[in-house]
């Protein structure tokens, strides 16, 4: 039978297992010289399975080793199975390297390597965080303009997904004229406003559930399909007004919301609603933005659709006094400086906007001093328009 003779002159470092060890410290255990041995370990064929071994165990069976211990002493006090190869190769591994664990930066890369070098990724990194919607041949023929490297599909999606990890995932809708900047400065403005102050308002529009179910499931091999009863079905538009403690009003209609809509809703459902009864006596003010809203048309708004609408200086203290705060969805910075109307003696006083009701819609909803007398079949009073409740 053939043997493998190891004899290393080495010398391993003197570190018997302590009471925190995996290996049991017994006080009892004759000394064994730790300095050199003489180790000899026959490596007949084995049949033993591959099985994954703890870098715990693989030290302390060297160190073992190194001390004395038999093989199946070893093995019965670590509680493994481990074959007398996997002993030679990691006492070899130890006298070559004077580590039992391999470092694997040291592993000899195997296989092709990868054909877009260092500046290659950048530049498609780069590339696809400028234009993230382009197609794989379009990214193809930039990176060959660019880098005269051409590449199939199959392997540019390969180093796109594992490589440089970028999938292809579902884009979310973002508006061009979206700014951060102006967001985050518009909410410091408005951190000391009450969450109870805040009312918000839009349209959102509303279809048959089946028309939203555009995906299916079914066997793994076999199609999916729907049917569609209502194809034509109607379609409505919502027109909510929500504050912290819930939707305050609601109205719904078969129609699209224009500005006389919107007037409506305010004057009869939101202002009619219990919500208003807390602010007690407190003034409401309607504030509508000066690039919104032509001055000639104040008075017909205030006198036609809002009569609730004071035309007085605020002369109470802010914690009198309740605003309606209606803009755009685009903050501007200039309706700080909005002026409240005018006293007798032409005079103006800043509107204390840090205390007020404030209620958001989009701008196709607040130009109902432009739409009054345009959109409005039953005439400028609007006393015959309703809504589909």
């Amino acid at each position: 039978m053939d043997t493998l003779a190891l004899r290393p002159s080495i010398t391993f470092p003197p570190l018997l297992p302590d009471a925190s060890s995996p290996l049991r410290f017994d006080p009892n255990r004759p000394s064994i010289p730790t300095q050199s041995f003489d180790l000899r370990i026959s490596a007949p064929a084995s049949n033993m399975p591959y099985q994954l071994i703890s870098p715990g165990i693989k030290i302390a069976v060297v160190r073992m080793v190194a001390q004395g211990y038999t093989q199946k002493f070893i093995c019965e006090t670590l509680g493994e199975k481990i074959s007398k190869q996997s002993f030679a190769r990691w006492v070899q591994l130890y006298r070559n390297t004077q580590r039992v664990i391999r470092d694997t930066a040291e592993y000899e890369k195997k296989g092709p390597g990868l054909l877009l070098t260092t500046d290659d990724q950048s530049f498609m990194i780069e590339l696809l965080r400028m234009e993230p919607g382009l197609f794989l041949d379009e990214i193809r023929e930039r990176l060959y303009d660019e880098t005269d490297t051409l590449l199939i599909m199959t392997t540019l999606h390969r180093n796109l997904v594992e490589h440089l990890e970028i999938t292809l995932k579902k884009a979310n809708t973002v508006n061009i004229k979206k700014s951060l900047v102006a967001k985050y400065a518009y909410m410091e403005k408005i951190l000391s406003v009450p969450a109870e102050f805040l009312v918000f308002s839009d349209k959102s529009c509303i279809c048959s559930r089946d028309l939203l179910r555009a995906f299916s499931r079914s066997s793994k091999g076999k199609p999916a399909n729907r049917t569609l009863i209502q194809q034509n079905t109607k379609r409505f538009t919502l027109l909510p007004a929500i504050s912290v403690d819930g939707i305050v009003a609601l109205t719904v209609t078969e129609e699209n919301v224009f500005g006389t809509n919107f007037a409506h809703f305010l004057k009869y459902i939101l202002l009619s609603c219990p919500f208003l009864s807390c602010f007690g006596t407190r003034s409401l003010w309607l504030i509508m933005h000066k690039s919104m809203v032509a001055i000639e048309w104040l008075d017909y708004v205030a006198t036609r659709v809002f009569n609730w609408f004071i035309c007085q200086p605020i002369v109470q203290s802010s914690a009198q006094s309740s605003c309606f705060f209606l803009k755009s969805s685009q903050i501007s910075n200039d309706l700080k400086h909005w002026s409240g109307p005018q006293t007798p003696s032409g005079q103006s006083n800043q509107l204390p906007i840090e205390l007020a009701l404030l209620c958001f819609v989009r701008s196709c909803s607040i130009m109902l001093a432009t739409h009054a007398l345009t959109d409005n079949p039953a005439g400028p009073d609007m006393s015959e328009y309703h809504f589909c409740e």
